[in-house]
């Protein structure tokens, strides 16, 4: 109930202070710093410390009084040593100096900062003329002062000012302010250092974090003060203190409400005031003189009377729990935010976490915050740049050139075989682009090439046998060579030409061959071959046309006999090879101009006579004087600015024509086009007076500065000229060549007038020759009867109601109907492929999965034997720890000068000591290990078995991918692909039921391994449990065995003591005997008295108090006993609680062997 009544009492004070805090600075209270701490004072001179020293002080007016001073030994009335200084030594007791020593200083030295409230002096000898207060704050490496004292301060520091500082470096000297006492009794003297800052204008957090911080203080006494002489004698000079207190607290920087010692158990005396602050502001250390962890957002600083200055936790976005302070990045953020994260979990990086780290990519799926915000890339190593990561916002791999995917797992069509040593990690599987598959070439597995129909070869660049036309990009075609009339069913592949037998032609060799003159001939082979009238060098090696002697020339030869170079060739020794390119542009812009002019020509020619007025040839004749003007203008390589603004001129006037010439001229057409002429022409001209403009700029800057560059600019003026008349005059014989070119036209279209009737007759022939129904029966398994030749074939070629198809059960005739029915098969045959290549893929990630199971589960059995192996190593030491421990304590219990309360102490500990579980509970957990063990066969043999299985597994595979290839490769026998496909899915069957079952074993033993996990997890909680009580009453033991031994030291001095107040005692009682005998003897003699009647109430009320104290000391016993019922009672549950764990250890032990037993099949 008191507790309760105290906490009620108190909490107001703590909910102001904590309150104080909350605003602003807050300082813990006040008290002397030299309670606990009187050893760490120091004085430079006390006097008998070596010998004992008479010094004489007044006494009366005329007289002294003398005394000896003897400190060297403590404690007795004559000894001034300065821990009498203490305020609880009292005014009996005083520290004092040397005599006529006038340079004395006492020092503290303090091991932690302190804040300094103020310093009291209580002399007992005559003020000092001179003091100098000083102060560290480094633990004594530098001093500074914090100000002089004197009684006159003008005569004993004549070199420092008087008054208030004015800076804080400021030091000035200040009269002794003190109470009037006579001077030989000296007086108070009490220093603040905050009123060093009374000059100032600052807050009191600065005057405290200015002023008020220090390690060391020391006061120097700098000079006696003398007293007048006492008749003959002059009196003793000394400096002394009856009281000296240091008034002051823990310095925390304004973070700090109160003090309290670093460990609980230090043993300091309670009313000292402890070095420690207990911070607040999320500040730390022992004077908050840092930012306490994970607050590191912002400088620290200390806090000031209206703002407490917190530190600020960091932003790690819940993805660490530690940072540091920045300046670099507070300063960079413009004093935002300085905290930088340290140790980034859950796979980020960045100052506040914020991003994936390397190799790692956002998930979208959650928020920044969550523990999965960052996956793991999954990038194939064979297929990815290496250094590379994935892109940290989708996952997406940088893939090798020859890699796609998103996680550049496959390779690009047209490539195969990916691997880690390829630079490019595919390589290129050559496959004909003519006769390999468009969208999948090849497998990029095996590199095998995926050929188009009728194509063959590794590379599928070749046609199958009796097959050709590679280049059409669709497969190869049939020959189709007569078989009676050609020499083989095998025609070039590049041209379909069949070897025909003599006397057979054409590209099947199906036609009567024509007897022709040999080459470089021509005319009727019975009347007579003529030689050709040709240049051979021009001409293809037939010379000429077999029939009319007309020469063949080659590409880039013309003329009659091919002895002259064709337009756009130039002659080269015999050779006609093509002209320069801009020849090319040159005559394509005749030809236009020629077929503008044909049709200009032509409608002319359909204008109605008379449909025009009279001024329109005026107006065209004016329209062509201008335009004739604007060439000579534009011909002149001289042009001037006059000349370029008459062109200008004549533009818009021949526009001006031509728009009124629109609406006469019917030619609507023509007109637009001459107006997009006219608008060609105008942009030319832009383009050359803006092209005159810079020249003329050039020449003006010339004539300007150097004639040889006006030189230069005419010359370059003239080649410009000249080149553009050589191409005018080049355009003319390109004009001549042009008209004798439509000459060469003409003839050739006389020339194929009189080969239309020989065509004709042709046609007419072929009208009923040769009758095509009987192959049109054979090919569409019919009974057509009318006539079908080239020339006339009525109706369809193959009627469905007079042909026969192919089912199941009926066989079927024609080669229409056998290709379709070879169609349906085929395209079955390619399905079932596609469907098993599907299945290998399917199988082939089972194996991986199944590898990687395995090889998972290898490492989960490697981990457990490991935890298992680390477990039996810390039991048995815990083992050996918990025998020693109990052998200590029952070592401790048996000592018979243990005293009864440290015995109850641990008697209660140890009753307090609880194990995780019972016995039961323990040989329940060992059961349970044991049937999972039995159960758990050694995994090697059976991760051996597995991979024999995934080895059969891929043997199995590997015989199923060749039977696909196998059906690939077929192209004739349909029955031998079926077989094939057939054998291919029973091998892919027998090769996952292998794996099925395989996979069951591996998931049996993680399931295995997994309840061992299971079990194995609370029972090591359990023995951490059982570790950390050990560790903490293995402690708190030591504490008792240091306690005890005090406590039998000082039972020891007790007992000597109490041997020595014994014999005192029958000494004084003898006396005491002595001295009633003789009273007796007395009172017999005198009588009763009132003398006599005081001594006897005396006698009586002592008989009274040693009644009392015999009362007492029974009960003292009476209470001894009840303690020792308890020990004894404690020890027998003790020693109860010791046999409960001897047999844990017998358990412990024989859970430990049994693993031990087991590691051999589990490692």
């Amino acid at each position: 109930m008191w507790k309760i009544l105290l906490f009620v009492l108190v909490s107001p004070q703590l909910l102001l202070a904590q309150n104080a805090c909350l605003h602003g600075a807050c300082y813990p209270p006040v008290r002397d710093l030299l309670i606990g701490r009187i050893h760490h004072l120091k004085a430079s001179s006390t006097c008998g410390l070596v010998q004992p020293e008479t010094y004489c002080t007044p006494y009366g007016e005329w007289q002294l009084k003398c005394c000896r001073c003897d400190s060297r030994t403590p404690r007795v009335f004559n000894s001034h040593r300065i821990e009498n200084v203490l305020s609880s030594a009292g005014h009996m007791k005083w520290w004092q100096s040397q005599n006529d020593v006038n340079h004395v200083s006492l020092q503290l030295d303090l091991d932690k900062k302190f804040q300094l409230d103020s310093i009291l002096l209580d002399f007992r000898s005559p003020l000092p003329v001179g003091m100098v207060i000083e102060r560290s704050t480094d633990f004594g490496t530098t001093w500074k002062v914090y100000q002089y004292l004197s009684t006159d301060c003008a005569t004993s520091f004549p070199q420092i000012s008087s008054g208030l500082p004015q800076t804080w470096q400021d030091v000035r000297c200040q009269d002794m302010q003190t109470q009037h006492r006579p001077p030989q009794n000296g007086g108070k003297i009490e220093f603040n250092p905050i009123g060093l800052a009374s000059g100032m204008t600052t807050s009191h957090s600065q005057n405290v974090n200015n002023l008020a911080e220090f390690t060391n203080l020391r006061v120097n006494f700098t000079q006696l003060s003398r007293l007048p002489h006492q008749g003959y004698r002059l009196p003793s000079a000394f400096y002394a203190l009856t009281e000296m207190q240091v008034q002051g607290s823990c310095f925390c920087h304004g973070h700090a409400d109160r003090c309290a010692a670093p460990d609980a158990s230090s043993g300091e005396p309670g009313a000292m005031i402890h070095g420690h602050c207990m911070c607040q502001h999320n500040t730390a250390g022992a004077n908050c003189d840092r930012c306490a962890a994970f607050y590191h957002d912002q400088p620290w600083r200390p806090a000031e009377d209206n703002s407490p200055n917190e530190c600020h936790q960091c932003n790690c976005n819940g993805h660490s729990n530690k940072c540091h302070f920045d300046p670099a990045v507070y300063e960079a953020n413009g004093g935002v935010s300085g905290g930088v994260c340290e140790d980034c979990q859950h796979n980020t990086a960045g100052e506040h976490c914020e991003h994936c780290k390397t190799n790692f990519f956002r998930n979208q799926r959650f928020d920044l915050g969550h523990p999965e915000a960052c996956l793991p890339c999954e990038c194939d190593p064979d297929g990815t740049v290496p250094g590379s990561s994935c892109d940290p916002l989708n996952g997406r791999c940088v893939c090798k050139d020859n890699v796609q995917g998103d996680r550049c797992h496959l390779c690009k069509p047209g490539f195969t075989q990916l691997t880690n040593s390829n630079p490019q990690g595919c390589r290129d599987c050559a496959c004909n682009v003519l006769g390999s598959c468009r969208n999948m070439p090849c497998d990029d597995e095996t590199g095998r090439c995926f050929c188009l129909p009728s194509v063959v070869g590794e590379k599928c660049d070749t046609c199958a046998a009796n097959h050709w036309k590679i280049a059409s990009g669709e497969g190869c075609q049939a020959c189709q060579c007569n078989p009676q009339n050609s020499l083989s069913l095998q025609c070039n592949q590049f041209t379909g030409q069949c070897p025909c037998r003599e006397g057979y032609g054409g590209l099947t060799c199906s036609a009567l061959e024509i007897r022709v003159c040999p080459d470089r001939s021509y005319g009727d082979i019975r009347t007579g071959c003529r030689a050709c009238d040709c240049s051979f060098e021009g001409t293809e090696e037939m010379g000429c046309d077999k029939q009319t002697g007309r020469c063949l020339c080659k590409p880039g030869f013309t003329g009659s006999r091919c002895d002259q170079c064709q337009r756009g060739y130039c002659d080269n020794q015999q050779y006609c090879e093509a002209c320069h390119p801009c020849f090319q542009t040159y005559d394509d812009d005749l030809h236009q101009l020629g077929l503008r002019q044909a049709t200009l020509k032509n409608s002319t020619q359909q204008l109605p006579v008379g449909t025009v007025s009279s001024a329109f040839s005026t107006r065209l004749l004016e329209v062509g004087n201008e335009i004739q003007r604007i060439q000579g203008i534009l011909e002149n390589p001289l042009t001037t600015e006059q000349e370029l603004d008459q062109v200008t001129k004549a533009v818009a006037a021949i526009r001006k024509n031509i728009e009124g010439l629109s609406s006469e001229i019917p030619l609507t057409d023509e007109v637009s086009s001459l107006s997009l002429d006219v608008e060609a022409l105008d942009k030319s001209l832009l383009l050359i007076t803006a092209q005159y403009q810079n020249k003329e700029a050039l020449l003006k800057a010339s004539r300007s500065t150097d004639v040889s560059g006006a030189f230069k600019t005419v010359s370059s003026a003239y080649q410009t000229s000249f080149n553009a008349s050589r191409r005018i005059a080049g355009s003319s014989t390109l004009l001549a060549k042009s008209v004798e070119n439509r000459q060469s036209a003409e003839k050739l279209e006389s020339h194929f007038t009189s080969l239309g009737s020989g065509l004709e007759a042709l046609q007419n022939e072929m009208a009923f020759s040769p009758n095509l129904t009987p192959v049109i029966n054979k090919i569409c398994s019919g009974m057509r009867s009318e006539i079908c030749s080239p020339g006339e074939c009525v109706g369809e070629l193959c009627l469905k109601q007079n042909t026969v198809e192919c089912s199941a059960d009926l066989s079927c005739r024609g080669i229409l109907s056998l290709a379709g029915n070879s169609i349906q098969t085929a395209q079955k045959t390619t399905q079932e492929i596609r469907n098993l290549s599907i299945r290998l893929q399917e199988t082939t990630q089972m194996i991986r999965d199944m590898e990687a199971a395995a090889n998972k589960i290898q490492t989960n059995a490697q981990s457990l034997g490991d935890q298992m192996s680390i477990t039996r190593t810390q039991l048995e030491g815990d083992i050996q720890r918990t025998q020693q421990f109990i052998r200590q304590v029952r070592n401790f219990l048996s000592d018979p000068d243990i005293d009864a309360a440290t015995i109850q102490q641990i008697s209660e500990f140890v009753l307090s000591l609880h194990l995780p579980t019972d016995s039961a509970t323990v040989l329940q957990k060992m059961n349970e290990i044991q049937n999972l063990a039995a159960k758990l066969r050694c995994p090697e043999d059976i991760i051996a078995q597995t991979a024999g299985d995934i080895a059969k597994a891929k043997k199995l595979l590997q015989e199923a991918e060749q039977a696909r290839t196998r059906a690939n490769d077929i192209e004739g026998n349909v029955e031998d692909v079926v077989e094939n496909l057939r054998q291919a899915r029973t091998v892919l069957q027998e090769a996952e039921d292998t794996i099925s079952g395989s996979s069951y074993s591996l998931r049996l033993i993680q399931d295995r391994l997994d309840e061992i996990q299971t079990v194995l997890g609370p029972s090591q909680q359990s023995l951490r449990d059982i570790t950390d009580q050990l560790d903490t009453f293995t402690h708190r033991f030591s504490q008792l065995q240091n306690k005890a031994s005090q406590d039998l030291r000082r039972a020891a001095d007790a007992q000597q003591r109490a041997t020595e107040a014994s014999d005192e005692a029958r000494s004084t009682q003898q006396r005491m005997e002595q001295v009633i005998k003789k009273y007796s003897e007395l009172k017999n003699r005198i009588g009763k008295g009132m003398n006599m009647g005081a001594q006897s109430t005396r006698v009586q009320n002592a008989h009274m108090e040693a009644d009392t104290l015999f009362k007492e000391a029974l009960n003292m016993m009476a209470k001894m006993e009840g303690i020792g019922a308890e020990i004894q009672m404690s020890n027998k549950e003790l020693v109860l609680e010791s046999a409960k764990l001897a047999g844990l250890e017998g358990k412990v032990e024989t859970i430990r062997d049994y693993i031990s037993r087991r590691e051999n099949c589990t490692i």
